[in-house]
């Protein structure tokens, strides 16, 4: 059983949780999401061994499946106009995730009421183009992002004019580490400073979906990033407030998944100010540079990437 299917089964059987408080759980019977932070990064903390899904996903298409997944969590959805959008995935499995798991989500993620969350239909995909909504992983999540999305990460998406979700892994989370380093440690960490290091590249097999690449001769700043990341692809819902993109808004962030026209391997002509910032960061720990740790629940907190989070 995943760490999920044991939390709704404790739930459903009033099976409670050593060391657990019932003081601000609206779980008792589900142990504190900072609990469970022990090992990893974000509160899910003990995300299994994963690989990036090259291999064929099988989609079963039960009646069942079908009838829970167009479910939805918000009402009047009939009218929406979703639509498959440029057809970039050839590996394009549809969301597992079922409206009885956004309750659980909104506690373990702290997802705030004012953030809409729509669970996918039966037949939209994560490239669909779903007006107003954006589409996030919940692997994301389980990496420690928030609402409102990263600073760098909302920069990295409307500099190239692609959405959050055709991200690989990796980038994510190198780009939450930076923001989560930079802040703590006082040193500034722009659009210009990311791509001094790192430059985006499309996915050899699985096109539409980008990797963020140290670039050669240059050191990578965040370490101990994972070779292996599995069964995430199916795991997305949609979301829309103001909450989702915070006061500056998603500037020329798409909603949807594009094909980008911009070069990847071209950095931001921030020269000598851009070299001296990298430095700063690369002066820091090697140990403090480690995503997981750069990711922890304290890290995050401190760095204000959790600010609006539910309690």
């Amino acid at each position: 059983m995943t760490e999920e299917e044991v939390l709704w089964h404790e739930l459903e059987h009033g099976v409670s949780q050593q060391g657990s408080s019932s003081e601000g759980n609206p779980f008792p019977e589900i142990p504190s999401a900072r609990v469970m932070s022990q090992t990893g990064a974000g509160p899910s903390g003990r995300v299994p061994e994963e690989v990036d899904s090259e291999g064929d996903e099988a989609e079963v298409d039960s009646e069942e499946t079908q009838v829970l997944a167009t479910a939805t969590a918000v009402d009047s959805e009939s009218d929406l106009e979703s639509h498959p959008g440029e057809g970039m995935l050839l590996k394009n499995p549809r969301s597992s995730v079922v409206t009885e798991d956004i309750r659980l989500w909104r506690y373990l993620y702290g997802i705030p009421p004012s953030v809409e969350i729509r669970v996918p239909t039966a037949h939209e995909r994560v490239d669909w183009v779903v007006p107003g909504w954006v589409a996030i992983y919940e692997l994301m999540m389980k990496d420690g992002m928030r609402f409102p999305i990263p600073r760098l990460l909302r920069d990295v998406c409307d500099h190239y004019e692609i959405a959050p979700s055709q991200l690989m892994p990796n980038a994510w989370r190198v780009l939450m580490s930076l923001e989560s380093l930079s802040v703590r440690n006082g040193v500034d960490c722009e659009l210009g400073e990311v791509l001094f290091s790192y430059y985006l590249k499309e996915h050899d097999k699985d096109k539409g979906r980008f990797k963020l690449i140290a670039r050669v001769g240059r050191a990578p700043v965040i370490t101990c990033l994972r070779t292996n990341d599995r069964g995430w692809k199916d795991r997305f819902i949609f979301v829309r407030g103001d909450l989702v993109w915070g006061p500056r808004g998603p500037g020329g962030v798409s909603g949807h998944w594009n094909a980008t026209s911009q070069d990847f391997n071209r950095a931001l002509p921030s020269g000598l100010i851009a070299e001296e910032r990298t430095r700063q960061l690369l002066d820091i720990a090697v140990g403090e540079r480690d995503y997981r740790v750069a990711l922890s629940e304290e890290n995050l907190r401190a760095s204000r990437l959790w600010d609006f989070v539910e309690e």
